[in-house]
């Protein structure tokens, strides 16, 4: 299942809502890009809000804020891109869950990585936030990002997004491992009832999320759309 597709036209992600014959409540998946234009992350909000309940991600962390520096300092206003936005406080009737690690426990994770990499990967994107200031294009910013379908490396996916990625394994199955519990936990309270989900994440995560919801109740795709995070 495609999940982030790059193309001479831009960078797009699929929304997929995934239903069950089984189980009654639906789950639509928006898969997140960190840079896009505003209007991608307004759609996105948008029509997440419409579910019942939405889950989200965002670690606060100083050494999260350092490992991003690779996207944060690009010139996005010259490019006309921005920085995805925190989500808005929902409509009545939606609440809104934060499904990621909390700020101590991403702590407690990088501290068990090796020495190594806690040296390395911030250094790295600084470099690569310096190289982006001065060189990235929007052009070079799509093409720098591969597709990715619910079986591609997801490391080869987003290079251009987190140096140290791939190699801070342990961390992404953590964000995996909390992200697919609390939304277990969601489906199986509310497997008998009409109920929808919303889950916006890190294309990145897809996948993990997938794979929990084929396993549990058997979900496929009832719906999907294409939504330009960035265009070309």
């Amino acid at each position: 299942m495609q999940l982030i597709e790059s193309s001479i036209i831009g960078l797009r992600s699929a929304r997929h809502r995934m239903a069950s014959g089984s189980k009654r409540p639906v789950v639509t998946l928006f898969p997140m890009v960190h840079i896009g234009e505003p209007d991608f992350y307004e759609t996105v909000y948008a029509q997440a809000c419409k579910a019942d309940v939405v889950l989200t991600e965002g670690i606060q962390s100083p050494m999260v804020r350092r490992l991003t520096r690779s996207y944060r300092w690009i010139d996005l206003e010259n490019l006309g891109l921005v920085l995805q936005p925190r989500f808005p406080t929902p409509p009545p009737g939606c609440r809104v869950l934060n499904a990621d690690l909390s700020g101590d426990e991403f702590e407690a994770a990088w501290r068990d990585l090796p020495l190594w990499l806690r040296f390395a990967a911030p250094q790295r994107s600084a470099f690569v936030g310096l190289r982006h200031r001065l060189r990235l294009s929007r052009q070079s910013l799509v093409s720098g990002v591969s597709s990715l379908n619910d079986k591609a490396s997801r490391a080869s996916a987003f290079e251009w997004d987190t140096p140290g990625y791939d190699l801070a394994g342990p961390i992404r199955r953590l964000r995996d491992d909390r992200l697919c519990s609390i939304l277990l936990g969601l489906l199986e309270e509310n497997h008998d009832r009409e109920m929808s989900i919303s889950v916006v994440y890190g294309a990145s995560h897809m996948p993990a999320v997938l794979r929990l919801l084929r396993t549990y109740g058997e979900y496929r795709p009832a719906g999907s759309e294409w939504l330009t995070a960035i265009s070309l």
